[in-house]
């Protein structure tokens, strides 16, 4: 059986508000998300927000995060704390496989 590599990166830029909203929808196991809003970001495990969600974070500007153990990058919310701005991800699958065993 041949090796085959499933790994479908995306890269994307997003504007975001104070209005909780998931990423775009793409298959993977992780996101890399990089902001670049110029203000403070929280990022939400759910589409569910801080009362609901189990696990959220802040993100300050220019600092840079990687959500692990995923199966769609729209797992992932984030609003900012004031204003809007934009956010870069990228969605990607774990690619720590060994190629034939």
């Amino acid at each position: 059986m041949s090796f085959q590599n499933i790994n479908q990166c995306r890269s994307y830029k997003q504007t975001i508000t104070t209005a909780l909203v998931a990423l775009t929808a793409q298959p993977c196991t992780e996101v890399i998300v990089y902001n670049i809003s110029g203000t403070t970001i929280e990022i939400f495990d759910s589409n569910f927000g801080p009362s609901e969600g189990p696990f959220s974070f802040t993100l300050k500007d220019g600092d840079s995060f990687v959500v692990r153990g995923l199966t769609n990058s729209n797992q992932v919310s984030a609003r900012t704390t004031s204003g809007s701005g934009a956010i870069c991800y990228r969605t990607q699958f774990f690619s720590n496989f060994t190629q034939g065993v």
